[in-house]
């Protein structure tokens, strides 16, 4: 059974026990927990109540009672760990905002280590919400929210240089995030809600499994990622639902969605989780169109065909 703590109102709860004795940071908190609502459609339905409980307790382990390194994000991690909290959120606090950098600037990177860090959309998420509110819930862009920490914090310190070192990680994080709420939300509310039923994630991995080349061009104009998979690379799945399909309907081969990715900028050469590429998945499937296609963008002939006057 899921522990209460990675649902939104048993975190809520934690963090409102903790934090309102510290003035801003509470104020913080609450506005950063609505963020993470707000960029709730970057992760996959099963995700979103894990990506708001952590952004109401990202910030627990700077309550005086948990102060122990004087670092909150292990502080908090350790707290949560003792009360018997879900791995997953106990590492999301304990790598929160790119942690890492600072954790260097104190000597406790083996310390935070100790929490193996998950590169994800959740993770990514969770950086946007806490990297565009300011520090009494302000709402913020990114550039400005990093601008005023550096302005709060003496150039030297641990999180000044922490801060100066993070950005372009927190940056990009913060970008991603965007363009997967931008991707999602250009859906109509009867597409979101069949994709969130779906089980497939990110969204253009199911317009690829069911050969919606219109689906997947909408999700690509609106900044979706053409090579952000699940395992699979949304070209090696691609190829791979187009070969299949040919299988089980015994119809021609169709190169359609390929053509889409890779008109998007999809990589021709990324590999999937088995090591596999698209080339590798067009072979196994025979799949003399996409062979073609590939090997024509994998050779850059593509690229220097003339185009029309």
């Amino acid at each position: 059974m899921l522990s209460a703590l990675d649902t939104p109102q048993g975190a809520a709860t934690l963090a409102e026990s903790l934090l309102p004795p510290l003035g801003n940071r509470w104020l913080h908190t609450q506005a950063v927990a609505a963020r993470a609502q707000e960029a709730a459609a970057a992760v996959s339905r099963e995700d979103r109540d894990l990506l708001v409980a952590a952004a109401w307790l990202h910030d627990i382990g700077y309550a005086a009672e948990l102060r122990a390194t004087g670092f909150h994000p292990l502080d908090g991690a350790r707290h949560l760990e003792s009360l018997g909290a879900p791995p997953r959120l106990v590492r999301l606090v304990a790598h929160h905002s790119g942690a890492v950098y600072e954790a260097e600037q104190r000597g406790l990177s083996a310390e935070l280590a100790v929490y193996e860090r998950e590169d994800s959309p959740v993770l990514d998420a969770l950086i946007f919400a806490d990297m565009t509110t300011g520090p009494a819930g302000q709402s913020f862009d990114f550039d400005a929210r990093i601008d005023e920490i550096l302005v709060r914090y003496e150039p030297g310190s641990e999180v000044h240089n922490a801060i100066s070192n993070a950005r372009p990680y927190l940056g990009t994080a913060v970008e991603r995030t965007q363009r997967r709420v931008n991707a999602f939300t250009s859906l109509r509310p009867s597409q979101q809600a069949t994709i969130d039923g779906s089980g497939w994630w990110p969204p253009t991995l199911f317009a690829v499994e069911h050969q919606d080349a219109e689906l997947l061009a909408q999700l690509l104009d609106a900044g979706a990622d053409p090579n952000e998979g699940n395992g699979a690379t949304p070209l090696t799945h691609s190829v791979e639902a187009e070969g299949d399909g040919a299988l089980q309907s015994g119809g021609p081969l169709t190169v359609t969605t390929t053509a889409v990715l890779l008109a998007y900028g999809a990589d021709p050469g990324q590999a999937d989780a088995s090591g596999e590429t698209p080339l590798d998945v067009a072979k196994r499937y025979d799949h003399a169109p996409a062979i073609r296609l590939l090997t024509r963008h994998l050779s850059g002939t593509w690229a220097e065909r003339p185009q029309p006057m």
